[in-house]
């Protein structure tokens, strides 16, 4: 299996183990508190909606932009990100399964189509990615790594939901 391919499986891994963990949780379990104490199961749910649409963002800025890369990321702006994250949490909101369904499945697409129009040496380019942004990418980062990443953010929540599941409906 080439990387093409290979990234096109974890792709649809994680995709397919959303819609099972969603299937899984019910939604009166989306208000429980996650491991984090700041999201509840919903928020935790919601965010992993969100890391599609910002991993192709950051692909498309190491793609086209690469030389703005160590401008943007930086501790004010790593500052402000967080916030941002924060806002989509502990607050009232309507989280239910169609929701989250559907914005999966955008970001999903996005991400399908984008490797789809990469060529073979796009992989392979690679920014300085500050641990203060996500401690998980510092470093080095590709944009090989950046689509394997879509696996290991979902893997990583999924444990956190599951086992917090186990305690709920117990």
């Amino acid at each position: 299996m080439g990387l093409r391919e290979q990234l096109a499986w974890e792709l649809e891994a994680a995709r397919r183990g959303f819609h099972q963990l969603l299937d899984s949780v019910p939604e009166s379990a989306y208000a429980h508190p996650s491991d984090n104490p700041a999201w509840t199961i919903g928020d935790v749910l919601y965010h992993i909606t969100l890391g599609p649409p910002a991993l192709l963002f950051e692909i498309w800025m190491i793609h086209h932009l690469p030389g703005i890369y160590p401008l943007v990321m930086n501790r004010f702006v790593s500052t402000i990100f967080n916030r941002v994250n924060a806002a989509f949490t502990g607050r009232p909101k309507q989280i239910n399964r169609q929701m989250l369904t559907q914005a999966y499945e955008k970001g999903h697409a996005g991400l399908v189509s984008r490797l789809n129009r990469m060529q073979d040496a796009d992989f392979q380019r690679s920014v300085m990615y500050p641990s203060e942004f996500v401690s998980d990418l510092a470093g080095t980062v590709s944009i090989e790594r950046l689509f394997h990443y879509v696996k290991g953010h979902f893997d990583v929540h999924e444990a956190e939901i599951r086992k917090r599941l186990d305690e709920i409906l117990v």
